[in-house]
């Protein structure tokens, strides 16, 4: 017995659209959609992976994105065109300080409550906290104390936003075993578009949830949680 050898099969936009609408008995025979009916699928397919979004952190979406700091500038615009030229991160996971010692040295990731909370708001010294604000279409990079030099490079692994499918042939933005999730999840979106029972629609609603919850389990990153006492004081 022979195997074809290869790995890289994966579905582009309108064959997620397709498999969709077949789903729903919408296409059969061979028969392709309405220009339309195209849009709209779409609409919600974009829709859908914005949503995808909030599921967390999957290891293949987590980058990172390493700058210098500027003397005497704490905060810092990130998006495309802006100060940190990168896709806007979406939650920022970790930051470390890179020494010329090839040593990294980690950062204190803060919430905004307890960034507001530090003494000293005019010092300047070499960053030890960061706190990162999102926004609608950029976020903000605060540090503190205030850099004292231009000369630090900091490094932050964070999550990125999924691309977009603006194209009938764009690639997804996906691995290959979060297929089925995608055609499923938009069959059950489109639903109620096309009039299909309550009764079809919570059958479906179930199968889109199960291949959701298996392309979850597998994405995201397995190690080990330890706990401590916090020596700090916060809470």
């Amino acid at each position: 017995m022979s195997t074809s050898g290869t790995t890289t099969w994966s579905l582009q936009r309108d064959a997620v659209i397709n498999g969709a609408l077949r789903k729903l008995s919408v296409l059969s025979g061979g028969s392709t959609p309405a220009a339309f009916e195209v849009a709209n699928a779409a609409e919600a397919l974009n829709a859908m992976i914005k949503g995808f979004q909030a599921d967390g952190m999957p290891v293949w979406a987590i980058k990172k994105y390493t700058f210098t700091t500027v003397a005497g500038t704490s905060a810092y615009s990130i998006g495309i065109g802006q100060t940190l030229a990168t896709p806007v991160p979406l939650k920022v996971l970790q930051a470390y300080r890179n020494q010329s010692s090839g040593v990294n040295v980690p950062m204190n990731i803060y919430t905004n409550y307890n960034y507001n909370l530090l003494p000293l708001t005019t010092s300047s010294g070499v960053p030890v906290n960061l706190y990162y604000q999102p926004q609608a279409t950029l976020g903000t990079v605060n540090l503190w104390p205030i850099p004292n030099d231009s000369a630090t490079t900091i490094t932050l692994v964070y999550q990125r936003p999924f691309e977009d499918m603006t194209t009938s042939v764009d690639d997804f933005d996906f691995p290959s075993y979060w297929t089925e999730a995608m055609i499923y999840g938009l069959a059950w979106r489109l639903g109620g578009e096309y009039g299909i029972p309550i009764q079809d629609r919570n059958v479906l609603s179930k199968e889109a949830e199960f291949f959701h919850q298996q392309a979850l389990s597998f994405g995201q990153e397995e190690g080990s949680v330890y706990m401590q006492p916090d020596w700090s004081g916060r809470r």
